[in-house]
């Protein structure tokens, strides 16, 4: 498995693209609709456990999972495809919008996109490749 595109960069000036939220919108939630990791913190859990009215057990019980040492997001299997437990696919809205994991807050500004970003072009509608002024 490799984790090396979910590294969360904070200084989104020096990628050859921008992302305009918007394009959310009138998206399907492509990127919380595929298999893989999302990675939480304690202080993740604790924020969405409360904004889901559940105990810390209750959401740990239901919604993560440990691997390789650390704690995600379950993901769900439904009409074939895999996508996030918390990500409502019949309304294309996560569940947890206000309180989403920091991997999620900072898509798609990973540093696995910072030189790969043509695949995002392909499902992203948000990612607009900046023009080089000459």
């Amino acid at each position: 498995t490799s984790f090396w595109k979910y590294i969360v960069v904070t200084n989104q000036s020096n990628f050859p693209f921008t992302f305009n939220q918007e394009a959310c919108q009138t998206c399907s939630g492509k990127c919380c609709r595929w298999g893989g990791y999302v990675w939480v913190t304690e202080d993740d859990l604790i924020a969405i456990a409360e904004y889901l009215n559940l105990s810390l057990d209750e959401f740990a019980n239901e919604y993560i999972r440990a691997c390789y040492g650390r704690l995600s997001l379950q993901e769900r299997l439904r009409d074939g495809e895999y996508h996030c437990a918390l990500f409502d696919s019949f309304n294309n809205r996560c569940l947890i919008y206000p309180v989403r994991p920091e991997q999620c807050r900072s898509f798609p500004f990973w540093e696995g996109y910072r030189t790969n970003y043509r695949k995002l072009l392909k499902f992203c509608p948000g990612v607009v490749v900046k023009i080089e002024k000459s």
